[in-house]
């Protein structure tokens, strides 16, 4: 279903066909999987052959849940913000101390914006409130995003939760609790908040230098071939990525590798991993600008800046 779900959202066409929302909006939906031609040329290459064409000619562009940015001088800076999971204030507290200039910096969210915390439905209304009022900010999909969808692909938020759906147990109970009351206090809003998350990107690409994607991806495949491992990739990401650009990635939490790190973790083999745990008792959200190695934090504490090591 998650498969299916992604290869209509990032091969094809934006625009949905469902009918009123009232007896579930998704229990009604009309998907039309239109075929696309599946090209055998890797990720990379597909990418940079995309540059090439709209070099000098736009700052930003998307298509088919690519985004390009040909170039990084287009930009005082790119910032890339990791895993938000739920937490309202922090995110707010996060863009107070960065300063963002939505004219100069190009703004990257890397998915996760839901399950686990508790203001699901409200960080994902200021995402969309960011995209639509600037003119640079990228929204890429994560494995939460995906499982969400995959829950209401059968099931309606007017039914209660059903219990036996992994996407509860892995977070999803106070997202659910969250877009319900979305939903009743105004079923437009809410379908705007579903409508956006359909629309998500799934990687994106800054010159040639930097690739974002929310769990990692495999620089020898072609991107139409690994949509759901773009979601979902962890130990063989890390081990096995030897590419010459820097992949910034959330997905898995640095307190993974060292239980007692909360900074963003940079390795050796040209990946950055910016999923400081927002969920975990010591976590933060963070944003890393990665043109000048800069990077700022916050969690229910405040927010707080530094250098990227």
């Amino acid at each position: 279903m998650i498969e299916r779900l992604c290869r209509f959202l990032y091969t094809k066409p934006r625009g949905l066909c469902y009918t009123k929302i009232e007896e579930g909006f998704f229990r009604r939906l009309r998907i039309k999987i239109v075929k696309n031609e599946v090209s055998s040329i890797n990720i990379v290459d597909e990418i940079e052959a995309r540059r090439q064409q709209i070099l000098g000619k736009t700052k930003l562009a998307a298509k088919e849940g690519i985004v390009i940015a040909p170039s990084l001088d287009d930009f005082r800076r790119v910032l890339a913000v990791g895993d938000i999971h739920g937490f309202y204030e922090p995110l707010r507290a996060l863009f107070s101390a960065a300063d963002y200039v939505p004219e100069k910096d190009l703004l990257i969210f890397l998915g996760d914006y839901i399950d686990r915390g508790p203001d699901s439905a409200k960080v994902l209304r200021y995402i969309m409130k960011l995209k639509r009022e600037n003119p640079y900010v990228v929204t890429l999909t994560g494995n939460h995003e995906a499982m969400m969808l995959n829950y209401f692909g059968d099931n309606s938020i007017r039914d209660p939760m059903n219990r036996n759906h992994g996407w509860l147990s892995s977070g999803g109970d106070p997202t659910f609790r969250s877009l319900r009351a979305l939903y009743e206090e105004n079923p437009a809003h809410y379908r705007d908040v579903i409508e956006f998350i359909l629309g998500l990107d799934h990687i994106a690409a800054v010159e040639n230098k930097f690739f974002f994607s929310h769990a990692g991806f495999y620089p020898k495949v072609s991107y139409a071939k690994q949509l759901d491992s773009m979601l979902w990739l962890r130990e063989d990401f890390y081990r096995d990525y030897h590419g010459r650009r820097t992949a910034v990635i959330g997905h898995t939490p640095v307190q993974f590798f060292n239980s007692a790190r909360t900074a963003p973790l940079v390795f050796p083999n040209h990946i950055i991993d910016i999923d400081t745990g927002s969920f975990l008792p010591s976590g933060r959200i963070s944003c890393v600008d990665v043109k000048n190695k800069k990077y700022w934090q916050s969690d229910k504490n405040g927010a707080k800046a530094a250098i990227l090591r």
